[in-house]
């Protein structure tokens, strides 16, 4: 989610990170620093504050795994999902000073070792991932103009490849007419209309055959990924430039409109990558959140059976 009203994504993502560096050092540092300073003890997890510092920290971790759960019971109507995100975040990183101070900064046993560093990866991806939504999604405006849908890239790639197979069928085996009526895949226009004989013969149509079964095809359907030459937008205009001096005139429509579908394909390979980065670290944050959850669960009923 968007965090904040700075509509710069760097005055954002200042604020996260300072937000997060203030809490941690108001909340962690003072006790550290007093007790390096001999003004208090040193912070002990059996003591009474201790427990309930750790009561509090296991409240918020619930509280924040209920953020979970809570997506498959949205038509209960429990409070707005903006709520609950801006809840999810700052709590979370109150948590932070909240464990620190609990654990007295040292790891302790196995156990409480285990669930601190689990802890300390689960806050350290959510920071990660939250620094993402405010960078990726502006990104992903600036430098895919054409930007689809994610899921469906492969569906509308797969019929801009039939697309582009019937436009050099049509050039090999018909002339091609412009038609500004024919609307094609994604409301764009068609380029040629089947009429009279073949435009590109001999040598030409050969060429143009092995770039589109070798380079342009592989390219639209993803196949080739970043080994193809249409990868760099200068590679592809040098290649579309060549073939426009090979092929006679009456074939620059077709070439236009493979150009412009190789063209799409490339932004929509590079809004994959970022969706990915954009949601890729819930890989490892909700697997990561569920395994400290369950040991912190363990170690609470251990330290409290024991206090």
């Amino acid at each position: 989610m968007l965090l904040g009203k700075a509509r710069s994504v760097r005055s954002r993502i200042a604020r996260i990170l300072g937000g997060a560096a203030l809490i941690t050092m108001i909340g962690a540092g003072i006790p550290w620093l007093g007790a390096r300073l001999g003004l208090w003890g040193w912070p002990a997890s059996s003591a009474w504050y201790g427990v309930l510092l750790g009561l509090c920290g296991g409240a918020i971790v619930l509280f924040e795994m209920a953020l979970w759960p809570r997506k498959a019971f949205r038509k209960w109507k429990l409070g707005r999902t903006k709520l609950w995100m801006r809840l999810h975040i700052w709590l979370g990183l109150a948590c932070l000073p909240i464990i620190l101070v609990h654990a007295g900064f040292h790891w302790g046993g196995p156990l409480p070792a285990v669930t601190l560093l689990l802890f300390l990866l689960v806050t350290a991806s959510g920071v990660w991932g939250l620094v993402m939504q405010q960078w990726l999604p502006e990104k992903i405006l600036a430098e895919v103009p054409d930007e689809t849908v994610a899921s469906q890239i492969d569906f509308v790639s797969a019929i801009h490849t039939a697309e582009a197979i019937r436009l050099i069928d049509l050039l090999i085996t018909s002339s091609p007419e412009y038609d500004p009526y024919d609307v094609g895949a994604g409301g764009r226009k068609a380029a040629v209309l089947e009429v009279g004989q073949a435009t590109v013969t001999g040598a030409p149509a050969k060429e143009l055959i092995h770039f589109r079964d070798g380079v342009l095809l592989p390219f639209l359907r993803g196949e080739a990924r970043d080994r193809s030459p249409l990868v760099s937008r200068t590679e592809a205009e040098r290649r579309f430039t060549h073939l426009r001096d090979r092929l006679p005139e009456p074939a620059a429509p077709a070439l236009e409109r493979l150009e412009e579908l190789a063209d799409l394909r490339r932004q929509w390979s590079f809004q994959a990558r970022l969706n990915w980065w954009l949601h890729g670290w819930l890989v490892l944050h909700l697997p990561l959140s569920i395994a400290m959850t369950g040991l912190m669960l363990i170690h609470a009923v251990r330290a409290l059976k024991y206090w």
